[in-house]
This record gives structure tokens, sequence and C-alpha cells, in this order.
């Protein structure tokens, strides 16, 4: 499918008006060290329907606010979600809204749930989405309460993101990358995400394998090849290890007949924060 250019104040409009969506937005570049991105989930049981929640090496705060029933309303909580190394399943689909902000593992501020700055936000969030919400009016919101808690956090203690944000697969190599031994490397990796460096690495290559499955019509064969894995087989062993489905099944659902995935490029603009987007395709035919 090709990507399409859009710039956020226009097309991210017409995505929060679907009744069903998935969107990633790049932080503020201020935030750029210490956050890897902020979500927003829109559903009502579609999205959702598979019930799977992917692994992920990332810490998160989530603003939760499930509708029991449409026009009901919805009840809202906070919760801080640390990384896992496996998939689970949910006891049920999701209705209502999930809006997140994914922390680098360098982040070292603390995340409570009780924090008045996160409940004002979790505040804010509530009144906003029992509107009609605007792409803007909730990443604005979003921004403030990030700006308010790295206000806080001890950043002297930051760990250099070149630990995390590297597409090399052995930790010698990593290791050798950040100019230190593989044991100083395995006691910071551990500190600040809880998994030995081998481990993060291989789920951060799941990560980057996933946007590239629901949003490149490139073949598995060669995503495994661009990714580092040693060859198709492998790509599907370990993207049912963290997922729960095979790469071919989440390629048919998120690239088929039943959704529409978009990854949008970093140069579409300056006004442009939005990474990628998913959605029914039926939402897609109400919509037009």
């Amino acid at each position: 499918m090709a990507t399409r250019t859009i710039r956020i104040t226009e097309d991210g409009e017409h995505l929060f008006a679907r009744p069903s969506f998935y969107a990633e937005f790049a932080p503020l570049q201020d935030h750029s060290k210490f956050v890897d991105s902020i979500y927003v989930l829109k559903d009502r049981g579609r999205l959702t329907a598979d019930r799977l929640t992917f692994a992920s090496p990332l810490r998160e705060l989530a603003f939760s606010f499930r509708e029991s029933v449409p026009g009901s309303g919805h009840s809202g909580k906070v919760v801080v979600n640390e990384p896992s190394f496996g998939h689970r399943k949910k006891g049920r689909a999701f209705s209502g809204w999930i809006i997140g902000i994914k922390f680098k593992p360098n982040w070292s501020g603390p995340l409570r749930t009780e924090d008045p700055t996160i409940v004002a936000c979790q505040q804010t969030l509530a009144r906003v989405i029992s509107t009609s919400p605007s792409c803007l009016d909730i990443l604005n919101s979003l921004d403030q309460v990030v700006f308010a808690l790295s206000q806080h956090a001890p950043h002297g203690s930051l760990i250099s993101s070149d630990y995390f944000e590297t597409s090399r697969d052995r930790v010698g190599n990593l290791a050798s990358h950040v100019g230190g031994s593989v044991r100083t490397l395995h006691r910071r990796m551990r500190t600040a995400t809880g998994f030995p460096p081998k481990r993060f690495m291989a789920m951060q290559r799941f990560r980057r394998s996933v946007y590239e499955i629901a949003t490149r019509g490139a073949g598995l064969s060669a995503i495994a090849f661009n990714l580092g894995f040693s060859d198709q087989a492998h790509l599907t062993r370990e993207f049912r290890r963290h997922a729960g489905v095979t790469p071919g099944a989440f390629k048919q659902a998120w690239r088929g007949r039943h959704a529409r995935a978009v990854r949008f490029l970093q140069d579409t603009g300056p006004s442009s924060r939005l990474r990628i987007a998913v959605w029914p395709l039926e939402a897609t035919t109400k919509a037009h």
C-alpha cells in the first residue's frame, strides 16, 4: 500500500472521527530523549477482538476509559504497565479509549498513578473524550503531563540512549558501540529494563517487525532479512513468541480485508507527528 502524505492538523481530525482506530505519535522534540511515542486507541471491540497484548520492552503510562455500554459514559483509570517479555490474552475485547505514553528505558523519573500531575491529566482527558475530542486536544494534554513529570526526573542519572537505540543484534557488538564491557552492559540494561541485553534487543527487533509487517508490502522473507533475523522461520518463531500469533496471520489481519494500516513518513511536514495509524476497513467505508 502506498504511504500517504498528510498533515496532522488535517488528517488527524479525520482519523479521530472514526469509530475505531489505533495511532502512534512522535513526542515533542524536547521530550524525544526519554519518550518513545504517544499512542491513542479508540475502539468498540474491533481492533481488540483477538484480545492479545504483545510483549513490550517499554514502560507505559496509560489512561484507560472503558465504555461498558455505548452512550453510557466512560469509567476511567490510570495504570503503569511495566515491560513484559511474553504476550498475554485479555479477558474481553475493549470498548472505549486508551491513551498512553511509552517511555524509553533511560527514563529515570517515577511514575505513580496517585501523582497529582497524572491525576489532573486523567481528569482533563476524561473531559476531552466526553465531547468530540480533537487530535491536538489529546496531544496537548499528554505533552503537558510529560513536561511536568520531566521537571522532577533526576536527569543526571539518565543512561545514554545509545544503550537502547541500536540495530545491533549481538551483545558484544553493542558493548563495543557504547564503549563499555559486556558485564557493564548487562548490569545497566538489567537495571534500566529488567531484561538482559540479548532479550531486550530481541524485543526491540520484534517491535520493528510489527511496524514492517503492518505497513509495508514486502514479503516476510525480505522483512526477516532487513531486520537481521537469520531467516523467515526465525522471524516466525520470535513473532509468535512475543505476539501469540504468526507474522502471516498478523499480516493478513492488518493488511487484508479486516483493516488498513498506514505508516506516515517523518518528512510529511513540520506539523506532522503521526507515525502510524490502523483502522478497520468497515469503519473506513462508513467514514466516506
